[in-house]
């Protein structure tokens, strides 16, 4: 029978019985740069078996696991043979190791000993690029919850982690050059609240430390500073060296002072991620207003055909490309640096990563560009905004969507596709595993083997095999649910009992369902957790003096249960003075009876002031109305409510105007004097946090 691989290689012939492998026995490396790769192997193979092997060097004995370069074999193939010994040839480290993870799929324990079947692989991918991104400039990740992420890239051979520093709400590179950079960072809370009130950027041991542990696993980092937009926080810290008046998000590129700046970071970026050949420049979204009104651009307008902002950044990008270039890396850029029209066409050795389809990926690659399948449909994960394993379980990596739909633009000519890459946007680091580790096998398999064969089921009988070995590598907690769970692995409509389980009974479980990271108001667990609620769950092993073991494990559960109705539930809305939006933060959410889940709020586009009325139908008594707002434990509302018999005239009747106090999942409940009304108008004054308002949800009713 052939055993449950993920990704299924290309070759496996099975030989009769298997090979036990005792603690007598050792992972043995030929050749220097194979230590590492033995090593980590080591390390995997005791926290998932509780085997514990030693390393060595030399040629090794029957039973040993033979790590051996092979110069024969191709870039990335390995071989893996296994009879008397456990023998893995690869052209380099990174093979060999990719070749150690088949291998720890394959182990099983048997009377505390391990036993592996006898068999020859035979194996190579398919497609060389096979990537994941993480939002670190949106949502705070420790290094040790990118550590897991990493972990679980080697597992499936994922290649390349693409890490997204910097954006208008974090930035997270150390710069030497310019240390106030990052002073002001703040998490964005779009979603659940903030995992602490202030981010700082990594240090650079930070991210040397996690640059190391990645390459010791056949991971590279591949890092981002996004420009010249997106930059909000970047311009916000150090305005005179990159801000253009009027525009908060975008970099001054007309003036020669911004670009020996932009210069300065580009060049620290690439002495800290020596390893990576590539790095990732950004280029998407650019909001270029403001740019033709300072006298920088004016200056150069007309000269050395500059003669559009387009044109401007056109170089810019083409001149920034030129520094990562002459450090020996390549170029990676989201699509909207594509261009052929100006002056400064994009390198042809630029690798253009396409996520939107606002160009064609068939025209790129007819241009001569190599390109990389990062589109939103299927490879987006925005929170609960995630297409389905089944359904990314039918796509193949030539196949090109767009955010809304489920239409794919086909790429024919596949000479230039180097892979494809899933992309997790805006989510918190206690969801970060729970909502990517299906879907990356998947790309990963999709990647590496495009033949793979079966049925949907039968992917799902190899995954619960390698997801249960990824547990042990990558939690020290393991997190059991019963209930069910209905349109994704996060929504349920009825109570779940959450079990904890540490992976060391000798050290106790501490949890937290705030998102917050370990603080005393963590608490120890004790029994099953009881869920009726959304809940942000992180929990941890921590000895009795509080000290912490390991990363940290992390959930998120989504609560549709209906609450009781209220006056309000199901009623019809209006809103204003903004218009509504058309992204889904409608009005009438507002009103849809459940309050338990910040991320499900009504959002107006424009900013505060804003109303928002609700028609009870009737003339009905109300004495009890309560305005759950947005809660991220960082921010307060101030608001009026005032009520109508005909809609013409109103009385006020509540008052929030000078609120100061914390925004909470409680709400700002209010009792008043019994009054008639058929309509209620809620007007929203000020968020301290930013100039927008928001509302979860509505409660009026009328209480004897």
């Amino acid at each position: 029978m052939t055993p449950y691989l993920i990704p299924q290689p290309k070759s496996v012939q099975m030989a009769v019985g298997s090979l036990t492998l005792t603690r007598r026995n050792k992972i043995i490396a030929t050749h220097p740069t194979l230590v590492p790769v033995a090593k980590v192997l080591a390390s995997e193979v005791m926290e998932s078996t509780g085997v514990s092997m030693d390393t060595g060097t030399g040629k090794g004995s029957p039973g040993d696991i033979i790590l051996r370069l092979d110069s024969r074999l191709r870039s990335d193939e390995y071989v893996l043979t296994v009879a008397d010994t456990v023998l893995v040839l690869g052209k380099d480290d990174y093979s060999v190791g990719a070749a150690t993870s088949t291998f720890l799929q394959l182990l099983r324990v048997q009377d505390r000993s391990l036993t592996v079947p006898k068999c020859e692989i035979k194996d190579i991918p398919f497609y060389p690029f096979r990537g994941l991104l993480l939002d670190l400039a949106r949502k705070y990740h420790t290094p040790q919850g990118i550590k897991q992420v990493i972990t679980l890239c080697r597992f499936y051979k994922i290649r390349y982690l693409h890490l997204h520093l910097t954006d208008d709400q974090l930035f997270m590179f150390p710069s030497t050059a310019f240390p106030q950079i990052g002073k002001s960072n703040q998490e964005f809370a779009r979603f659940e609240p903030a995992a602490q009130p202030h981010t700082r950027p990594y240090t650079k041991e930070e991210l040397v430390d996690l640059e190391r542990y990645a390459k010791a696993r056949g991971v590279m980092l591949v890092p981002e500073l996004d420009l010249p937009g997106h930059s909000g926080r970047l311009i916000s810290d150090a305005h005179d060296a990159f801000g253009i008046p009027g525009n908060g998000s975008t970099v001054h590129i007309a003036r020669a002072k911004t670009i020996t700046a932009v210069t300065q970071l580009m060049h620290e970026v690439i002495d800290i991620f020596q390893s990576t050949p590539y790095i990732h420049l950004g280029a998407d979204e650019v909001g270029l207003g403001g740019l033709d009104q300072t006298q920088e651009y004016k200056d150069l307008h007309g000269k050395d055909d500059i003669t559009s902002v387009h044109a401007l950044y056109c170089k810019f990008i083409r001149d920034l490309g030129r520094v990562i270039t002459s450090r020996g890396k390549k170029v990676i850029v989201w699509e909207e640096a594509y261009t052929t029209d100006t002056a400064f066409p994009l390198p042809k050795d630029t690798v253009v990563m396409v996520w939107s389809q606002s160009h064609n990926p068939n025209d790129i690659v007819k241009n001569g560009y190599s390109v990389i399948n990062a589109t939103w449909t299927p490879l987006y994960i925005v929170r609960d905004n995630k297409k389905s394993l089944e359904f990314l379980f039918n796509w193949t990596v030539p196949q090109f969507g767009r955010e809304g739909s489920d239409e794919f633009t086909p790429l024919t000519n596949r000479q230039r596709l180097l892979g494809a890459q899933l992309c997790s946007w805006e989510n918190s680091e206690n969801i970060e595993i729970q909502s990517i580790r299906d879907r990356l096998a998947l790309v990963a398999e999709r990647c590496w083997n495009p033949e793979t064969r079966g049925t949907f089921a039968a992917f799902k009988r190899r995954l619960a095999h390698t997801d249960a070995i990824l547990e042990k590598l990558i939690h020290p907690v393991k997190v059991q649910v019963t209930g069910t769970f209905t349109t994704d692995e996060n929504t349920f409509t009825s109570p779940l009992e959450i079990t904890l389980t540490p992976s060391r009974p000798n050290l106790i479980i501490r949890y937290t369902t705030d998102n917050t990271l370990p603080n005393p108001t963590w608490k120890t667990y004790l029994k099953p957790l009881q869920i009726s609620q959304t809940v942000h769950l992180r929990a941890g092993l921590f000895d009795r003096n509080g000290r912490q073991y390991g990363p940290l494990t992390g959930a998120w559960y989504r609560s549709k249960i209906a609450h009781k109705p209220n006056l309000a539930t199901g009623k019809p809305v209006r809103m204003g003075p903004s218009q509504e939006r058309k992204d889904g933060w409608f009005a009438s959410i507002a009103v849809d009876g459940h309050r338990d889940d910040p991320g499900a709020h009504w959002a107006p586009e424009g900013a505060g002031p804003q109303w928002l009325e609700v028609d009870l139908l009737t003339v009905q008594a109300i004495n009890f109305i309560n305005v759950v707002t947005y809660w991220d434990g960082n921010r307060s509302y101030q608001w009026t409510a005032e009520s109508s018999l005909d809609g013409t005239t109103w009385t006020q009747f509540a008052d929030f105007s000078r609120n100061i106090r914390v925004a909470s999942d409680q709400g700002y409940p209010a009792t008043f004097p019994a009054r008639q009304a058929r309509y209620v108008r809620v007007h929203m004054l000020k968020n301290s946090a930013n100039p927008f308002v928001h509302i979860v949800e509505l409660i009026l009713d009328y209480k004897k």
